[in-house]
């Protein structure tokens, strides 16, 4: 039998404070994500009462919300909330567990994190009417020490996020080696790490590899200079092996991953090695790939019939409303330890020669619906919404169905960043769909 899976998604969804009573759009949006039975986004913030204790790390800023918060968030349909992200361990393990604690209350399927690498990798699987569907998230962007660890016979594991690591590669002319290296030497800013490596806690360069300041260089054999990065091979084939697994069990694979991680200057280009993830993920049999993390939309690519949203950008941005800050945010930005978290946050924007809450397409995103028959993509459909940047302080940040003229310019970048991937797209009675 041919069954066809349905499914809705969103982007990242950064919630300090309750929806509006007089909130309307809540209705409209809620009835285009019910046509999926798996409806899914990104939590990007921890769920507490604020008493844990902050980590010494955070994503960029230590984000937790009260659990009224995730009340609101399901308002919108959501059964399934990924949780592996940059602020995942922004209050460290009891942080984690709470929230963990918080969205099992509440009968929400989640995936990305947990008390060590096997529960942060394992997927969520969700019952349908077409079967049941597994969904696995999993994040690049992250300190190390929020990582989950592999339990051993000796060991417990770690709590932590599930992790996709990657390298990059910086490739120059010999005649920019030479400058580094000179550099190197009057500065000595290889020299802890050259020690270290002598001594055996580093591994050894690759041949012909030389480093700068913890960053791996090559010469190039025919002049061009350039950066690459690629997926870490351990955590590839811990996903693939996971989705192949899956398959063996499920209708359907769904992979979410969380990058902040540019390709060069601007959150348009998704990464080398997220785009060689994705394929992938597509290749060992997962149906779609679902990204977030930069704050504004990415191409879309169909790769063999799936769809790869390299990020959706934002679905509710209230980063602004951070109710608690612990001391290090303060002392980071020059602040008296007790100052309060609003004029913390004030501060960081006045420093800024490009704040995030002034651009446009920070506040644009779609809504993906596809349906998936026999492992591919046979119908996708996007809901272009804003989150009122022109409206009040009060109304901002929140989702709004777009009108025709945003909905167009939506429409517009969005082909632009695709052109990479191939993909077209117009925006037709209340859709943006592929370009016929």
């Amino acid at each position: 039998m041919n069954r066809t899976i349905r499914v809705s998604a969103a982007g990242d969804i950064l919630i300090m404070k309750r929806l509006l009573p007089g909130y309307q759009d809540v209705l409209p949006i809620r009835e285009f994500l019910m046509q999926g039975e798996v409806r899914m986004a990104n939590l990007e913030t921890t769920i507490s009462d604020g008493s844990c204790y902050a980590s010494a790390y955070s994503g960029g800023t230590w984000l937790t919300a009260d659990a009224k918060c995730l009340e609101d968030t399901l308002r919108y349909g959501f059964n399934f909330l990924g949780i592996s992200n940059n602020h995942t361990m922004d209050y460290s393990y009891e942080g984690l567990a709470s929230t963990i604690s918080e969205l099992k209350k509440k009968d929400v399927a989640y995936a990305g994190a947990g008390k060590n690498l096997y529960e942060a990798s394992r997927p969520a699987i969700l019952d349908t009417t077409a079967g049941q569907i597994a969904v696995i998230d999993i994040c690049s962007t992250f300190e190390n020490a929020a990582r989950a660890g592999s339990q051993t016979e000796r060991q417990p594991g770690r709590p932590g996020l599930n992790p996709l690591r990657f390298s990059e590669k910086y490739t120059i002319t010999e005649k920019h080696a030479q400058d580094l290296a000179k550099i190197a030497e009057v500065t000595g800013i290889n020299g802890l790490r050259d020690l270290h490596r002598q001594e055996g806690f580093i591994a050894p360069l690759p041949e012909g590899a030389m480093e700068f300041g913890g960053k791996m260089f090559e010469i190039s054999k025919d002049g061009t200079e350039g950066r690459s990065s690629g997926p870490n091979p351990i955590d590839v084939k811990r996903t693939v092996d996971t989705i192949r697994e899956a398959k063996m069990t499920c209708e359907a694979v769904l992979v979410m991953v969380h990058s902040h991680e540019i390709r060069k200057d601007n959150d348009e280009e998704a990464d080398y090695f997220l785009e060689e993830f994705a394929h992938a993920c597509i290749d060992a049999g997962a149906s779609a790939v679902i990204g977030g993390g930069t704050h504004q939309l990415k191409g879309i690519e169909l790769y063999h019939d799936c769809p790869i949203f390299y990020c959706l950008g934002n679905f509710i941005f209230e980063n602004q409303y951070v109710r608690l800050l612990p001391a290090d945010y303060m002392e980071k930005y020059g602040l008296n330890i007790h100052t309060a978290a609003s004029i913390g946050i004030a501060r960081r924007q006045e420093q800024s020669s490009h704040s995030l809450y002034e651009i446009p397409e920070v506040y644009r995103s779609v809504l993906p619906y596809f349906e998936i028959c026999q492992g591919k993509c046979t119908h996708l459909e996007l809901l272009p919404v804003e989150l009122g940047m022109d409206r009040e302080n009060a109304e901002k940040n929140i989702p709004y169905v777009a009108d025709e003229k945003t909905a167009e310019k939506i429409a517009e970048y969005l082909t632009r960043v695709s052109r990479r991937y191939g993909t077209e797209w117009e925006y037709k009675e209340g859709r943006i769909v592929l370009h016929a």
